[in-house]
This record gives C-alpha cells, sequence and structure tokens, in this order.
C-alpha cells in the first residue's frame, strides 16, 4: 500500500513532533489530505483589497500544492518507502523517493526542462487538472516565492532521494516563535498558546548516542508497524551505510527482525 507521511516538528530537526498524520488511498486524495494538512499548521494573515479582506497565508499555496504533487506524480515507485512532507520552525520540506535521471538536473528544472518518470500518472494527472504543463512546475515556483520574498526553494539530490526544502520568511538568523505551528483558520495574529509541547518533551541533541537512534526506530515502528533502511536514513539523517549498520546492531541486540531480501527488506520489532 503506498502512503504519505506528514510530519509537524517543533524546532528543526526530527526529535519532538507536534503533530503526526499518515495518509493512504487513491493518491490524488493523498496530495488533498496532505495539502490540507499543511494549510491547518502554517501561519495566517490578512492583508485589505478594497474593503474585503483576504487570508493570506506564509507561503504561496500553489508553491505547496506543486511541491506534494511533483513528489507524488514523479517519485520511483520501484522502492518501498514513502513521500514525506514534514514542517519545521524554519522550513516546509517534502521529501520524495528516487534521484533524478541522469539526464536531468536541478539546474535544467530551474529552466522548465523535465523528464516523466511515471507517464501514465502524470497524463491522469494532466487530465484532472491536477497539473497543468509539464516542466512548468519548478519555474513557477520560484517565481511565486520570488513574488512573495521569500528565499529561493531549495531543490537537493542526493542520497537516493530528491527533496524540496521552502524556507520559512524569518529562517534566516532567527528562529520562528512555537507560535508559529499551528494557527485557528479565523486567525489574524498567533496566539502565543498556539502550541503547547507536553512537559515531557525532552529535546535531544543533533548528534544521537546510539540507544537514542534505536529508541527512534523503535517509535517509528511501533507507529507505522515497520521501517526500511531509507527510511532510517531519512528519520536519523544518516547515510545509507550507517544506516545500516544501526539496523544490524539491533539485530543482533534482539531489538528488530528482518524480513524480506532485496528491495523488499523491511524490519520489525523482534517477537
Amino acid at each position: 500500500m503506498l502512503t504519505l507521511l506528514l510530519n509537524c516538528n517543533k524546532g528543526t530537526t526530527r526529535t519532538i513532533f507536534v503533530d503526526r498524520k499518515e495518509y493512504d488511498g487513491a493518491i490524488y486524495r493523498q496530495i488533498d489530505d496532505a495539502y490540507d494538512f499543511i494549510l491547518r499548521m502554517i501561519r495566517m494573515g490578512a492583508k485589505i483589497n478594497g474593503i474585503a479582506r483576504q487570508d493570506v497565508y506564509e507561503f504561496p499555496i500553489g508553491t505547496i500544492r506543486e511541491m506534494i504533487c511533483n513528489a507524488v506524480c514523479h517519485r520511483s515507485y520501484f522502492q518501498p518507502s514513502h513521500v514525506q512532507v514534514a514542517l519545521y520552525d524554519d522550513r516546509l520540506e517534502v521529501t520524495s523517493p528516487g534521484m533524478l535521471s541522469r539526464d536531468v538536473s536541478v539546474a535544467k528544472m530551474k529552466e522548465g526542462f523535465s523528464k516523466i518518470r511515471n507517464r501514465g500518472i502524470a497524463k491522469a494527472f494532466s487530465y484532472m487538472k491536477i497539473i497543468e504543463g509539464w516542466g512548468s512546475g519548478i519555474p513557477r515556483m520560484l517565481e511565486e516565492c520570488k513574488e512573495y520574498g521569500l528565499k529561493e526553494p531549495e531543490l537537493i539530490d542526493a542520497e537516493g532521494d530528491f527533496r524540496i526544502n521552502l524556507y520559512r520568511k524569518d529562517a534566516i538568523g532567527i528562529s520562528v516563535p512555537d507560535s508559529a505551528v499551528k494557527v485557528p483558520d479565523s486567525a489574524v495574529k498567533v496566539p502565543d498558546s498556539a502550541v503547547k509541547v507536553p512537559d515531557s518533551a525532552v529535546k535531544v541533541p543533533d548528534k544521537l548516542s546510539v540507544p537514542e537512534q534505536q529508541k527512534q526506530i523503535l517509535e517509528y515502528i511501533s507507529a507505522n508497524g515497520q521501517i526500511t533502511s531509507a527510511q532510517v536514513e531519512v528519520l536519523l539523517s544518516v547515510k545509507q551505510r550507517r544506516a545500516r549498520v544501526i539496523l544490524s546492531d539491533m539485530i543482533k541486540a534482539g531489538l528488530v527482525m528482518k524480513l524480506g531480501a532485496s528491495r523488499n527488506t523491511r524490519y520489525v520489532k523482534h517477537t
């Protein structure tokens, strides 16, 4: 089953979750669910247009939707991992499984070059008006962010995944206040009490010890039933070799079991 994972995090790492969702079913519905989740979580203000009040989100909503659609449409479906959407104090991050094709580069994408990975999905999305002209999405995102006064989105092709980071306007030099995470639909300004982190939430250092890394993996398995090596890489922000070492140690310690082989390899709690 294909699923889309969403996380709303306190801070700039995945150590503390404020909210977490997992969506499955038809992929076009996953896009809608993910889009709605992000709109509920980001800040919203207002501007006056004539006599009317117009709600304005901190990110251009067209760019948000394009990031999610691009990830779902162009991901590698040969990999068992998920599209992941994560919101941090400083950025919105969308990660899709699969690196860019050899003849596609970040520079070319910014100029509008595109090579369809999943032609059937792209045609269906185009027919359903989910996407527009192929190759137009990235240049349109860059233009919308420029008009919003935001830093140019960061496009990253590495470690077997493709990721887009969209940074908040106040992400450089200062941290976003706790109230930035969740906003009532009617809010113009975000109250300081918008997000409350449990007293038991403890900030974990960026460089975690192995026991802490193992704990995060076990928590992920408890929530999702299983985990893959690629998901461990993303979860812990480690390279492929390190992820495999950690999982191997957990197998030896009797914490997890390895199921399947090759691309179907997954890890579950030891029974």
